[in-house]
Formats: C-alpha cells, structure tokens, sequence
C-alpha cells in the first residue's frame, strides 16, 4: 500500500478530485515468469488508501499490447463516462502485456507461463500495491480474439479467483480436432497465429486440451457469469464459433448471455462492445 499513497498524491491535488488516471509501462514481479509482467492500469478519481475496490482483467489480442484499450478500445472515456453514469462501479481496471501468449502456460521456448502469471501473480501485486479487494467477488476479466479466449479459459479454469469473464469475439477454433493432421504449408500458418505456444511444431491435441471449450463442463462450485458478444459481419466466421461456444457452455448447464452485434472484427467493433461488456462485469462484482 505505500507505493500507493505516494502515487495518491500526484491524483489528489489540493484535495480535489480529477478525472480517472492512466498509467503505463508498469511492471509487477512475476515468479511464475521469472521476469517482470508489464501492465496498464485504469483508476478512478477520488482513491482513498483505505478503499478496497473491484478489479476488472483486460486482455489484448494476437500481435496486441495492454495499450491498445487505451489508444484503440477509448477505455479511459468509457470507463470516466460509466462510473459517473453510476452504470459501473468504482473499479480498478488492468491490462496486462501478455505477447501472443495466447494465455495459456508455454513449454520451453514460449511465453512462460503468462496463465499463471495473469491469476495469480498479477492480482497478488495489485492487490499489495493498490487499493484493491481481494476476493473472487471482485474480480473479474474480459478481452477481445485471443484475448477472448484468454479471459474465458481463465475463468473456467479457475473459477474460484473470477466472479465474471467476458469474450469479445472470442477466437475458439472451435472446428479444431485434437487428432487433426497438418501438412506443412498449414503449420506454418498456425506458427504465426499460435507461436510456440501450443508446442513447436502447433500441437492440435496441445491446443484442444487448453482450449475454453474443452475446459467448458458441468462445474461443481462458483461458477463465473459468461457474457460473449461478437460482431455478425466478423471476417473470420467467429459468430458461428460463438454459437458452437454458446452451445458448449449449455450443455455442460453453465450459464452465459450472448449477443451477435452489427460489425467486424476490428475495433470499431470492440470498442463499441466495451460499455456493454463493462456495464455486465459491473454488475457481477460486489
């Protein structure tokens, strides 16, 4: 908490209270990497040391930084907009830098281990060093394509550390066979989508074992709220992956809303999505 009082100072002036902050090119530690994790973060106006406020996950896409919500996805006017409108709560949003991760744990020669160091590292910093709660209640996680699947894989995997978790057109390749044979002019498609972080050469059985969909069955417990929304012109058929996504989630009796919006998948679209999509996280946390 006391690199939080000293950064409290420089967004209280004089006592009055300014508009929500942006911080970036931040880092936490991160031994699951053994490196330091990057990060974003949103703040709202008016921190108190002594809050303890909800956190909501961010998660870039492929070839994607923590920076694009900022600079792309108008998070900053959303969010200030939002929390004045009382249609969000006070929340502190991150956006982690994550590479084209994909958001799972990488064998030797990926990303590391970015899953475990998005659950469980990052929010041990945030809450050390920010006013932020610590509880599954208050906390939940959401992102676009990868970031998607990233959110949602999360969510189901550890349902015990997210109260919600949304998809903007979430990328599930949900036509993915573990036993699919790939000829060699495919794999090198697949390593510029996936890097090596289904394996090197692109493991389908590696990639359909980590996938959201494999990790969608009946749950015993805390289950998240699931919200997926995904534009109905997307160029990468990603709106009927949603419905194979929607169908999957249903009949393992895990609850989700679904919405198919007009646009692409871009982010015009995304953007246009994150209210929405924030509003619902909002509504999930305590």
């Amino acid at each position: 908490m006391t690199r939080f009082v000293g950064l409290l100072g420089l967004l209280l002036i004089g006592g009055t209270a300014m508009a929500g902050e942006i911080h970036e090119g931040l880092e936490v530690p991160s031994p699951a990497l053994g490196r330091p994790l990057g990060y974003a973060i949103y703040m709202p106006d008016g921190l108190k040391p002594d809050e303890a406020l909800p956190v909501i996950y961010l998660l870039h896409g492929v070839d994607g930084h923590a920076t694009d919500w900022i600079t792309e996805g108008h998070l900053k006017e959303t969010a200030d907009r939002l929390i004045a409108e009382k249609r969000l709560p006070r929340v502190l949003i991150v956006m982690p830098e994550a590479g084209n991760s994909w958001y799972v744990d990488s064998p030797a020669g990926g990303d590391g281990a970015i899953a475990t160091a998005i659950w469980r590292d990052l929010p041990m910093a945030i809450e050390h060093h920010y006013p932020a709660a610590d509880h599954r209640r208050d906390r939940a996680i959401a992102g676009y394509s990868m970031g998607g699947f990233g959110a949602v894989r999360l969510a189901l995997g550890h349902p015990e550390r997210y109260a919600a978790a949304a998809a903007m057109s979430g990328a599930w390749w949900s036509g993915m066979k573990a036993n699919e044979h790939f000829d060699q002019a495919r794999l090198e498609r697949m390593r510029h989508i996936f890097g090596t972080a289904f394996g090197d050469p692109f493991s389908p059985s590696r990639f359909v074992a980590e996938s959201p969909m494999s990790l969608a069955r009946p749950m015993k417990g805390p289950i998240p709220a699931l919200f997926l929304t995904c534009g109905s012109g997307d160029r990468f058929g990603l709106a009927d992956e949603q419905a194979d996504m929607v169908h999957r989630l249903e009949t393992a009796h895990i609850p989700v809303q679904a919405e198919l919006t007009p646009g692409d998948h871009d982010w015009e679209t995304w953007s246009a999505a994150l209210p929405k999509v924030l509003e619902f996280l909002g509504r999930n946390l305590r």
